[in-house]
């Protein structure tokens, strides 16, 4: 008795080739969207972990800010605006003998927000404390927004503490606080929008007072 030959038809051996791939797109539609966020929220922690150092950078910059001038066209007075900050402050650095010590050092930290760019520029006594002639470090990339504001004294004894955009104060004092955000690309027109906020006391400070 001859033994009947087994094999697969065209029409079983297409059914398989299509649940096949049937399983193999949703396979790799699922590890590329499982990919993608990854990378994602790997891109976004990196940033924020940037900016939380910059903060950190920022922070110690106006926590050992002085100020030695009552000349309100002196390069040493303190500056505030929304996109820019410049002040006089002590900075971390070593002698020839490689010995610690602290110098005075005129900061600026400014915003250019053609570009999505945060700068820091220092400029030491070498440098006749002229910030035109130092060199800018790039901090920052990629930012839809930075802003700073400053803490205000407005006189109401229901909301006596406001937030402002520029600093100006007759005794051309520094300010008591200082309120950092920095927005990431697309967040200011998103509903729960990625930015970061980190406010700065300055103990030497002033509360100024509210232009009316």
């Amino acid at each position: 008795m001859n033994k009947l030959n087994k094999s697969f038809t065209i029409i079983e051996i297409l059914i398989s080739l299509s649940i096949f791939a049937v399983v193999a797109v949703t396979l790799y539609s699922t590890f590329s969207a499982g990919l993608s966020v990854w990378q994602r929220s790997g891109d976004t922690s990196d940033a924020y972990q940037d900016i939380r150092i910059v903060f950190d950078d920022m922070a110690r910059d106006l926590k050992d800010m002085i100020y030695f001038t009552k000349d309100k066209e002196s390069m040493f007075i303190f500056s505030g605006m929304p996109g820019e900050i410049s002040l006089m402050t002590l900075e971390e650095g070593a002698s020839e003998k490689l010995e610690a010590n602290r110098e005075v050092v005129r900061v600026t930290y400014s915003f250019d927000d053609t570009k999505g760019e945060l700068t820091r520029q220092g400029a030491d006594i070498t440098l006749g404390f002229d910030i035109k002639k130092a060199e800018k470090d790039i901090l920052l990339k990629g930012l839809e927004d930075f802003k700073f504001e400053y803490c205000y004294y407005s006189g109401d004894e229901d909301e006596p503490y406001l937030w402002q955009e520029e600093w100006k104060d007759e005794d051309m004092k520094t300010p008591r606080g200082i309120k950092i955000t920095a927005f990431f690309k697309g967040s200011k027109n998103a509903k729960g929008g990625s930015k970061i906020t980190r406010i700065i006391f300055i103990p030497a400070g002033i509360l100024g007072k509210k232009e009316l």
